[in-house]
């Protein structure tokens, strides 16, 4: 439970085993390489290696190949591992663009096909659909359209505005309908030519929806129907062949497309990984330089997987061995504590060498979360629930869900509550634990005080915890002014607890101990000691007492700084006040679902308390989560964790999910 402990290699080598070098870090993918101008940047000579991906190209033709084929072009890596490395990168850019070629020509050429049919298809039945509302028009069509004073159109009128065409008899336009619908009435009118102008605009204003008859029909209507069911079922019969030799080939390509594919892939981000090198140019040899951390525990593996190849060095040194370099972060931590790393990430990531609080993270947020959201029977359910998401979505979320499920089902079990029900567990603390009754009575009025007070006491415990865990951060940092001066350090340790201590015995004892002495010693010192932290630290270091920007501006600024510390712990206490309010609200909310289970009735009592658990477990979990951590960030990690490291990004294909 810790920051992993890592190693700084140094790998150089002729130029001509580049490859195979990147090959083996990206295979491994535990390597992280650091920028090249940054770790060569003081070595006399060296430059960073600039080229543009040359698979670019191909590999975007090949993930467009394989979408219009219907693959889902992804990398694999047994396709990398199964042979030897250095075969991977025997094919050259040529042998990729001609097999997507070949490929996408196949797939282009039957897919045009497809179109063509389809279209066919399409623009049949558009016909048919016509037509067979024209059946019993027993003409033909060539006849028909070839009239030369007679002007005819073939369509579609609404029913209100077919029964408005008796208000146009005297026109001269004849309609005859020849099929009905819901809504309309398919027919044609009839006029002379001179007239068609006019006799459009009338029909047009009855809304006529005209169907012009495709060029390619002939005949009459029967016929044309007769025809064009052959045309279609022919049609359709030719677009299930196409389709089946689309398919055939899609298999027949698939196992060779995804072995190219995750090669290429390969071969394109090991080529990436090139802005990582920088190159000493000599005469007759040019030299590659690449820098970077590994896990101390795989540096020895690593260093001996890259020494097999010829004309290639590498030298493993402490991590700390080059001062240009600021090491990464890697958080290793166990089963319990590892969900809660994304929170730490959230926040930032702890700098190399200094405190990991993952495992403080995940203990204070599922404590917090339990105390807040106490239910055996809703407890089981988030670890359940948790499980698996975990287990079958992979989500992160999932994990933390479990831990906290946990938590809740302990701090249920004190408080007795069972997905709302108090008396469950009665027998068990009378019969097994000897007990009158419940460890915790939430509900009791006369303990609301009780809880509340509880929880600023577990506010005030936290925020101490945090104060002492930055006091021995600080002096593991040699940062003496942050840990004797600052508002987290031990001025700020003395003047809270000199505060609350007076407090507490003043309210619950009567005593005073607010003396004069008291108050200058433990109260206005510290505060003072916080009031003067620059210059105090100032001569620590032997700098001499004056604030780099002067005394006159530093003082003008500490003082509204030193009200907002004072605030700040206040504040911060009072915070806790909402973990005693959420005990109080769970418990309230679920006597509002049996309550509303006894106003419906025994028969859909179950209903309602189902439901309502539910709803409860959604919303206050959702509710009481966030507030778990907004604790966590602004009451607690505010006074201990600067979150400025940087993240351990070992070189990998991208999607190759080790």
């Amino acid at each position: 439970m810790s920051i992993a402990k890592l190693a700084l290699v140094n790998i150089v080598g002729d130029m001509k085993s580049l490859d195979d070098v990147i090959i083996r870090c990206l295979d491994r993918g535990d390597f992280h390489p650091e920028p090249s101008q940054q770790a060569a940047g003081g070595i006399r000579g060296f430059t960073p290696l600039s080229e543009e991906n040359p698979y670019t190209d191909a590999l975007q033709k090949l993930t467009d190949a394989g979408v219009a084929a219907g693959l889902n072009p992804k990398y694999m890596p047994e396709y990398v591992r199964s042979d030897k490395l250095s075969r991977v990168a025997a094919h050259s850019r040529q042998y990729y663009e001609d097999f997507y070629r070949t490929f996408s020509e196949g797939l282009g050429a039957l897919r045009e096909r497809m179109n063509f049919l389809q279209g066919e298809i399409d623009q049949d039945e558009a016909a048919l659909l016509i037509l067979s509302h024209l059946a019993e028009l027993d003409v033909d069509f060539d006849e028909l359209f070839t009239c030369k004073y007679i002007k005819v159109r073939l369509g579609r009128l609404p029913l209100d505005s077919y029964q408005k065409l008796s208000f146009y008899a005297g026109k001269p336009f004849i309609f005859k309908s020849f099929d009905a619908e819901k809504d309309y009435r398919w027919g044609a009118y009839f006029c002379m030519a001179e007239d068609a102008p006019e006799i459009d605009d009338i029909f047009s204003s009855l809304y006529f929806e005209r169907m012009r008859v495709p060029a390619f029909i002939h005949g009459t209507p029967e016929t044309a129907l007769t025809r064009l069911r052959e045309e279609i079922a022919t049609n359709r019969e030719q677009l299930a062949a196409a389709k089946n030799q689309f398919q055939e080939l899609v298999d027949a390509q698939r196992d060779r497309y995804y072995k190219l594919y995750t090669r290429l892939k390969f071969l394109s981000d090991s080529f990436d990984m090139r802005k990582y090198v920088s190159v000493l140019k000599r005469e007759f040899i040019d030299v590659f330089y690449i820098t970077g951390f590994i896990e101390e525990s795989r540096a020895d593996d690593f260093a001996k997987s890259l020494r097999l190849l010829a004309d290639v060095t590498v030298e493993v040194k402490p991590d700390d061995s080059d001062k240009r370099l600021q090491p990464p972060t890697k958080l290793k931590n166990g089963w319990f504590s590892r969900p809660f790393e994304m929170f730490v990430e959230m926040y930032g990531l702890p700098a190399y060498g200094d405190f990991d609080p993952t495992p403080f993270v995940a203990f204070t947020y599922s404590l917090l979360f339990g105390v807040m959201f106490g239910d055996l029977g809703q407890g089981l359910v988030l670890v359940l629930g948790g499980w698996l998401l975990w287990r079958f979505k992979r989500f992160q979320i999932g994990a933390v869900v479990n831990r906290i499920g946990i938590f809740s089902c302990i701090f249920g079990t004190l408080y007795g509550s069972v997905f709302g029900f108090e008396e469950l567990l009665t027998p068990f603390y009378t019969n097994v634990l000897g007990l009158p009754g419940k460890p915790i009575e939430v509900m009791a009025p006369e303990n609301t005080n009780l809880i509340l007070i509880a929880a600023v006491a577990l506010g005030v415990v936290l925020i101490c915890t945090c104060i002492l865990m930055d006091i021995f951060v600080s002096l593991r940092k040699r940062d003496y002014e942050r840990a004797f001066f600052s508002a987290n350090g031990v001025a700020g340790l003395v003047f809270y607890g000199a505060v609350l201590f007076g407090a507490v015995m003043m309210f619950l004892a009567g005593k005073n101990y607010f003396t004069h002495l008291y108050v200058i010693l433990l109260i206005v010192l510290p505060l003072a000691v916080i009031l003067l932290k620059e210059p105090l630290g100032n001569l620590l270091r032997g700098l001499g007492a004056k604030p780099e920007e002067g005394m006159g501006a530093y003082l003008t600024v500490a003082p509204f700084e030193l009200f907002e510390v004072v605030l700040s712990f206040f504040s911060n206490t009072m915070s806790f006040l909402r973990v005693g309010g959420f005990v109080l609200s769970h418990a309230g909310m679920m006597a509002v679902v049996f309550t509303l289970s006894e106003m419906v009735g025994n028969a859909a009592s179950p209903a309602v308390i189902i439901i309502g658990n539910l709803f409860v477990m959604g919303m206050e979990g959702l509710i009481v989560g966030i507030q778990v951590l907004r604790l966590e960030f602004y009451e607690m990690f505010s006074r201990y964790f600067d979150g400025d490291g940087k993240p351990f990004s070992p070189v990998t294909v991208k999607g190759a999910g080790k």
